[in-house]
């Protein structure tokens, strides 16, 4: 129990005065904001709650439910969690989530976006859970039995391999990672943060959003905070594509959405966006497709490309193959060195990678190969034929390897918070994200991803590389007693055999995860007393009254460990009222206020 850990996030400010201020209220028919600078101190205003309220107990304790204190709870077992979730008054656990029809920002392999792959929350659960509509009715029995009509096709691992955008957070540039697990959070307060550009995001109070300070809760930003977001800040201020009479000028110009993005550095997809909020319009360039056969040319031309024809035709029959680059009767030296080394690969290309082993040069890969100039053709024309510049990569790699040598890559930038507003009880869910990325991009804000359990500390005990204390509790040996009153001793040998199991679990546990098992199904195999983290937020009414029932010799032991780690706080957040319940309830079990 040395491990448990209790630690503030976030707490109302002068809680005396709050209660002070509604109690105040109940009875007054003045405005008791105007009466401000005639409020008790801090201090004074305790002692005026344990008078005239908690003391005499006279039933009207609303005014302490205006006053709340998050918690970080660390390294508790599951089952202290599952007994204080419980207590569903005035409580609110981490169960950071994100409205339904919130909207995840998936990526090409090229990391760039579009309205084709965005998703929301609420659809990805569904076709997580229940697969994708098929197109078409099945007419009659399936091979597993399944009744005809409409069906619906498992799709799970397809959303797996999926790239969702989210944020390198050690040089603030914008990845890629995939999904775990999305989770279902069941119904939550929900609130609409809004942003100055115009961004919005519906997410409960404790949801991570990070910030240029680090991650923090909603429930710690205000009017002002400062949250990162998807995109990249113009250097100039002035040309940026929310700059209404900047995006007209350009289109004034005759550029198009597509060559404004490249201009600026943000994505087609944004530059259409702010267009069509602005109601821009553009001019669209008129491509003559089949231009070819309207042009007029005299008759001496077109005899003169029909005899050209003709005398390629007949080289083609006389050498039996076919020609190409430097052989080729309309091979022209004076090309720029980067249309010949074109032409050069495509017909050399077979050879070079039969000679560099037909595999990516990087991660060993065999598919979709393409051949790459280690320094590049621009810089280095005089190395554009050398072979010994040339190195194979395969698809993924390629991209990657352009995508780090960009000037200007995507990284995520600050902007304010203009309002956060209650919208009510709504559906909430969350994404499980792989390792080393515990974020994506929602609504176009970085947030991170739900906490489901410690399972890599699971992996790290099967592994030998942590300590299995760290991932597993068990109550230290001792005399103990059960429910009926039976006393018993916890031996230390017991206890090491309960050890034993706990790491044998945990190797089961690995095999069944590098078998393809999903966590949620191997983690049943795991003892229930894993340790895990959570956030759970009181207000004051709903804290003593929680004290009351768990604060008292007769509760399970660790659940009493955790309110004697919340103890101290509770003191130098509300010190008066702390005095009074220390002095008439604690310990005694009576229902508080």
């Amino acid at each position: 129990m040395d491990r448990f850990r209790v630690e503030v996030i976030a707490k109302t400010p002068f809680p005396q005065q709050v209660i002070y201020a509604a109690m105040h209220q109940d009875y007054s028919d003045q405005f008791v904001v105007e009466e401000r600078e005639s409020w008790p101190s801090e201090e004074k205003a305790g002692e005026v709650i344990v008078k005239r309220l908690l003391a005499g107990e006279r039933g009207h304790y609303g005014p302490l439910e205006h006053c709340q204190i998050v918690f970080n709870c660390g390294y508790f077992p599951h089952s202290v969690m599952q007994q204080a979730r419980t207590h569903r008054v005035g409580i609110s656990f981490d169960v950071q989530c994100l409205a339904a029809e919130v909207v995840i920002t998936f990526v090409d392999i090229n990391g760039e976006s579009s309205k084709k792959l965005k998703k929301t929350i609420g659809e990805l659960y569904d076709l997580w859970y229940y697969g994708e509509q098929a197109i078409r009715e099945r007419k009659i029995k399936g091979r597993n039995d399944e009744p005809p009509g409409f069906y619906r096709r498992d799709c799970k691992n397809r959303i797996k391999k999926m790239r969702v955008r989210s944020l390198n957070e050690e040089n603030n540039t914008f990845t890629y990672n995939h999904i775990e697990d999305i989770v279902f959070n069941g119904f939550n307060p929900v609130y609409q943060v809004t942003l100055a550009d115009g961004k919005q995001l519906k997410c409960t109070q404790n949801h991570k959003i990070l910030t240029p300070y680090g991650w923090r809760i909603l429930a710690q930003l205000g009017v002002g905070s400062e949250v990162l977001v998807n995109g990249q800040p113009l250097k100039n201020a002035d040309q940026t594509y929310q700059n209404k009479e900047w995006l007209e000028s350009k289109f004034s110009e005759g550029l198009t959405p597509k060559e404004v993005a490249a201009l600026i550095g943000c994505s087609v997809e944004t530059v259409k966006k702010w267009a069509y909020y602005y109601e821009l319009t553009w001019q669209k360039k008129q491509w003559n497709k089949g231009l070819k056969y309207k042009i007029n040319i005299s008759e001496e031309e077109r005899e003169r490309r029909a005899n050209h024809g003709r005398a390629i035709t007949a080289l083609r029959i006389e050498n039996g193959t076919i020609l190409k680059g430097e052989d080729h009767p309309s091979w022209k030296p004076d090309l720029p060195v980067e249309k010949r080394v074109y032409h050069w690969l495509k017909s050399n290309r077979q050879r070079i990678l039969e000679e560099k082993g037909e595999k990516c040069a990087r991660c060993g890969g065999t598919r979709r190969l393409s051949i790459h100039h280690i320094l590049e053709v621009s810089q280095h024309p005089e190395l554009a034929f050398d072979e010994t510049n040339l190195e194979v990569l395969c698809s993924p790699c390629h991209a990657k390897h352009h995508r780090q040598n960009q000037k200007n890559p995507l990284c995520a930038h600050p902007v304010k918070i203009v309002s956060i507003e209650y919208v009510g009880i709504e559906p909430t869910y969350d994404l499980v994200m792989a390792a080393p990325h515990h974020n994506f991009v929602a609504n176009g804000v970085v947030v991170h991803n739900s906490y489901r359990y410690t399972s890599g500390k699971v992996l790290a005990v099967a592994e030998g590389k942590g300590d299995i204390e760290e991932a597993f509790y068990l109550r230290p040996v001792g005399y103990y007693s059960d429910r009926q009153g039976k006393k018993y001793y916890y031996s230390p040998e017991q206890r090491q055999q309960d050890l034993n199991w706990c790491l044998e679990a945990a190797k089961r546990y690995k095999i069944d995860i590098e078998n393809g098992m999903s966590e949620e199904h191997a983690r049943g195999k795991v003892p229930f007393d894993y340790r895990q983290h959570f956030v759970v937020s009181f207000t004051l009414r709903a804290l003593l009254h929680f004290l009351d029932l768990r604060f008292k010799k007769d509760a399970q032991l660790e659940i009493q460990k955790l309110c004697d780690l919340i103890w101290p706080h509770v003191e130098e957040w509300v010190p008066d009222i702390a005095q009074w319940y220390e002095h008439t309830r604690l310990g005694k079990a009576r229902l508080a206020p």
